[in-house]
């Protein structure tokens, strides 16, 4: 895995333990058809300021045994910033959210694209959340950004 990719994973795992739902252990997910996200769709979303160029594809929805609605997405043109001047992440190749969350920050449908590699990171997320280690975003895209930027930033000593 490379530099960049494991800071986005750890970046990644630090937002979740913070601002995720937490899972029974071996809860279900079942991939489903959503009447809104498909896909492949590549959605506009309420951004940071700077970002405004950035969009998320959905990649999978899932449902869990208990009725939550979970939408997994890649997210592009992100800026976050590094205060030691080398390379920050600016994709973000897997987070899954409460489809709560994506309704609460999607704008438009902006077209259909092929659906970037994930899998990877999807596997890492789904082995924690069989475990009962990991869980969703429950508040939006950009909140979630902020949060990555902020465990980014500790992550390489810059707080």
């Amino acid at each position: 895995m490379s530099r960049s990719a494991f800071v986005v994973v750890a970046c990644l795992a630090g937002s979740l333990a913070i601002f995720a739902v937490a899972t029974v252990k071996g809860a279900a997910l079942k991939e489903v058809s959503d009447e809104k996200y498909k896909p492949g769709q590549v959605w506009s979303y309420k951004t940071r300021a700077g970002e405004e160029a950035s969009t998320l594809t959905i990649l999978l929805v899932e449902q869990a045994s208990k009725g939550q609605r979970l939408v997994h997405i890649h997210v592009d043109g992100i800026q976050l910033k590094n205060c030691k001047g080398g390379d920050a992440p600016r994709i973000v190749d897997h987070m899954p959210f409460a489809k709560e969350s994506m309704d609460a920050s999607v704008v438009a449908l902006v077209g259909n694209a092929a659906i970037p590699a994930y899998k990877e990171g999807y596997s890492e997320w789904r082995q924690g959340w069989d475990e009962g280690r990991a869980g969703f975003y429950t508040i939006t895209v950009s909140a979630a950004i902020d949060r990555m930027q902020q465990t980014f930033s500790q992550g390489i000593g810059c707080s």
